[in-house]
């Protein structure tokens, strides 16, 4: 049976993991993604201050497919045709090629809100997808190596990528010995919107102490090369704009004729399958739950579907009951504040230390450890 993973997130480095150490004889595995090596998004701002080199945070993509027993292809997956065939779909791939499939799974994450406007394509950073991190850390140490004392970097979007890229940027010119001005815009009434009022104040603190400047209820209208443009009319200078507003979907599943909720996210059901075609599958952040439609877009959740995004591709190979997921009701969270600690959230408790640096640090690599083929 042609199984297709398309992405490679988190999820999908599980099923090949789980396929490698226990395969199953019907499966005929492909993997398509942008590129050969996937970064791990959780140790990305790390990378970006120097705490981590690329090598420490990639995973080899062909060799994690040769392990389980299946290919490769570096592809950017354009359109999915769930109605090829009476008993296969087809994947269109950019430059014209097609996969036919048996199953399909997506773990492709999202976009990055606003990211189809030119000028943030020209004239802003992105992250997204991770593979781009490289060429950030590179535009960081190019301005970390200019002469001068007044070097300002924007981050648009205050949700915790932003929080920690501001950290990042702050801790690298910092280390340069550069004069700077770091400022995050962020277009709700607050940072960090996803988090309790107690953490949202120590996170403040934090960025404070570091003399990192927040905006709120700012919105971006124009980016220029060495400013960006706010809609009440300001103008803030920036020799280096990192884009991080927030998800986006990819269009291939509002084009795929598939349900989908009203971002463009593919809609799935707890076994992880779309809610119209049971040979499609998803996990993460491209996916929303029919259920639990308010499910966070982070990592955290698609580790969790991990296990039953499995369970339920051998289920329908086998022809028995997928198993179901229900998202956690709470998670720990570490947020990489450039200075050798951590802000940590895990139920009531929080805090700003160098032992949670560690922690996040151990749980890190324990991850990338876990998905090396031998």
């Amino acid at each position: 049976m042609r199984l297709l993973l398309v992405g490679a997130g988190h999820a999908h480095l599980e099923v090949l993991r789980c396929q490698a150490l226990h395969p199953h004889p019907k499966i005929d595995l492909t993997l398509v993604s942008l590129a050969e090596r996937h970064h791990y998004s959780g140790m990305v701002p790390g990378y970006l201050q120097g705490q981590y080199e690329e090598r420490e945070i990639t995973f080899d993509l062909p060799g994690l497919a040769t392990w389980a027993g299946g290919r490769f292809i570096q592809a950017r997956a354009t359109a999915l045709d769930p109605k090829a065939g009476p008993k296969a779909g087809e994947i269109h791939l950019e430059g014209g090629g097609v996969l036919g499939y048996d199953l399909v799974s997506f773990n492709v994450g999202s976009r990055t809100a606003g990211d189809e406007d030119e000028a943030v394509r020209r004239n802003a950073a992105l992250v997204k997808p991770m593979s781009r991190a490289a060429d950030l850390r590179r535009r960081l140490k190019e301005l970390a190596g200019k002469p001068g004392n007044d070097h300002r970097a924007v981050v648009v979007g205050g949700g915790a990528a932003g929080v920690e890229i501001a950290c990042a940027i702050t801790a690298l010119l910092d280390r340069a010995g550069c004069g700077h001005q770091v400022t995050v815009l962020e277009g709700s009434d607050a940072i960090l919107s996803e988090y309790s009022e107690r953490f949202r104040r120590r996170a403040a603190a934090v960025l404070a102490r570091k003399e990192i400047a927040t905006r709120t209820g700012v919105r971006v209208e124009k980016v220029e090369p060495d400013a960006v443009h706010l809609q009440d009319g300001s103008r803030q200078k920036s020799d280096l704009t990192v884009w991080l507003t927030g998800a986006a979907a990819w269009p291939l599943f509002g084009q795929s004729g598939l349900p989908v909720d009203e971002k463009g996210f593919l809609l799935v059901d707890d076994a992880l399958r779309s809610t119209a075609d049971p040979r499609v599958f998803g996990a993460g952040d491209c996916v929303t739950l029919e259920r639990y439609p308010g499910t966070p877009k982070a990592g955290v959740y698609a580790v969790r579907e991990a296990p039953v995004l499995w369970q339920s591709l051998l289920a329908a190979i086998e022809g028995g009951k997928p198993p179901r997921y229900e998202p956690q009701r709470s998670f720990l969270s570490l947020l990489n504040t450039g200075d050798g600690k951590a802000l940590l959230r895990y139920k009531g408790l929080i805090a700003h230390s160098r032992w949670a640096w560690i922690l996040k640090d151990r749980i890190d690599r324990g991850f990338m450890a876990r998905y090396q083929p031998p």
